[in-house]
């Protein structure tokens, strides 16, 4: 009897799940830059999005991003694009794309923990349903990164090394310059402006 009361859950469940509409969109990439954030320090995620037998619509509303909030993080949204343009919507007021891509731009604090973080998004967009209507659609996304340590200071070159290499390469350039101004106009092969 327990068993034939899983299987009649989960069989309602799935038919609960192939009755909604999948969303149009699918993350498909997630590239941040150095491939993770450290404490103190910046860094810049690329979200790629590709559509599912759909187009997402540019022209209306602009997609928008609500994250949540994660002490020591600050994330704010660089920048959104779309791209695989579907040429007849070429210069009409609803472009249809099949790729849409979102920049953030993340910011550690020093007190932001070590180790493997998941940030949390509601990505919300327009899309055109199958009788190319304008549809709103919600898809929740998770943005998974690293926290490391943060950087060494980068140690500056000291005036005594930059004073030594200007130097040799006075010594060394003086000289070929004479080997060249006579060299030159004996073999006959000075270079001509």
């Amino acid at each position: 009897m327990k068993n034939l009361l899983v299987l009649l859950i989960i069989t309602v469940s799935w038919t609960a799940q192939a009755q909604q509409p999948a969303s149009c969109l699918k993350l498909s990439r997630i590239k941040i830059t150095d491939h993770l954030l450290h404490q103190a320090g910046e860094t810049r995620a690329e979200l790629l999005f590709k559509t599912r037998d759909c187009y997402v619509v540019s022209g209306f509303d602009r997609p928008t991003m609500t994250l949540e909030d994660m002490p020591g993080l600050q994330v704010a949204l660089s920048s959104t694009g779309f791209s695989h343009i579907d040429p007849q919507s070429v210069g009409t007021a609803m472009m249809k794309a099949r790729e849409m891509s979102v920049s953030l731009d993340l910011k550690a604090s020093p007190g932001l923990p070590l180790g493997e973080h998941s940030l949390h998004a509601m990505v919300s967009y327009q899309r055109l349903d199958s009788s190319g209507a304008v549809v709103p659609e919600t898809i929740a996304i998770q943005i998974p990164f690293k926290v490391a340590p943060p950087r060494a200071p980068q140690k500056e070159k000291s005036s005594l090394l930059h004073g030594l290499a200007i130097t040799g390469e006075i010594i060394v350039g003086i000289p070929l310059f004479v080997v060249m101004m006579i060299w030159c106009p004996i073999s006959g092969t000075c270079p001509s402006c």
